[in-house]
């Protein structure tokens, strides 16, 4: 088989619709995935030990259960119980909420790094609980988190591509399509990678600058 030059701008406008699908899809689940998972990891620490017993319950439940398994399961067998919706929310939904639940370990772990110190002096300083979040852990916390929570929002891109089961048009279902319809599959495929390759290299160029910047 040879490469087709032709034929690669004829694929390019489909591909260009699944690079945008995919870019809303990331930055989507993206947004879940960091705000849930520092609110869970808020809730489990001011919870009182019910509450923190649940939470983990539901952290481990979706670390635990592949993301295809939850892909498959809201889109084929929640309509069976009534509960219909569109395959691009059900992606969303299921990617945001499973790296919730790893984003929220990240928060964890950067609040437990936090001197007990520090609280103490917030105490002294007369800050209400309410102020002391606001002011003091939640953004050390976010700021000691950035380089883990980059990692995940670049493993939610990767993953993105796994939405094409559902049919959801991220670049991966198109370039499926496409090779589906002209049994030609060097050309999409191969664009396919080299397209996540060069998308890939702003976050790695993002996590590389910080890492510098705090090294």
């Amino acid at each position: 088989m040879t490469w087709d030059w032709h034929y690669v701008q004829q694929i390019l406008p489909n591909l260009m619709i699944g690079i945008w699908y995919t870019i809303l899809v990331t930055i989507a689940s993206s947004a879940i995935a960091l705000i849930g998972g520092l609110l869970l990891a808020i809730l489990e620490s001011v919870s009182t030990t019910l509450g923190r017993t649940f939470v983990r319950f539901w952290l481990e439940f979706f670390r635990g259960v592949p993301v295809l398994v939850l892909l498959y399961f809201s889109f084929y067998v929640l309509p069976e119980v009534g509960i219909t919706m569109p395959a691009l929310p059900i992606g969303i939904g299921v990617l945001g909420i499973v790296y919730a639940a790893f984003c929220s370990e990240v928060y964890r772990g950067s609040l437990i790094t936090i001197p007990s110190e520090l609280r103490d002096a917030c105490v002294a300083l007369n800050l209400s609980r309410f102020a002391m979040w606001q002011r003091v852990l939640i953004p050390l916390m976010v700021r000691r988190s950035i380089p883990a929570l980059l990692n995940y929002v670049l493993s939610l891109f990767r993953l993105t591509a796994w939405l094409f089961a559902i049919g959801v048009p991220v670049l991966m279902f198109q370039a499926d399509v496409v090779a589906e319809q002209s049994y030609r599959y060097l050309e999409p495929y191969t664009l396919t990678g080299l397209i996540y390759v060069a998308m890939n290299l702003p976050f790695l160029y993002i996590l590389y600058r910080f890492k510098v910047r705090h090294a």
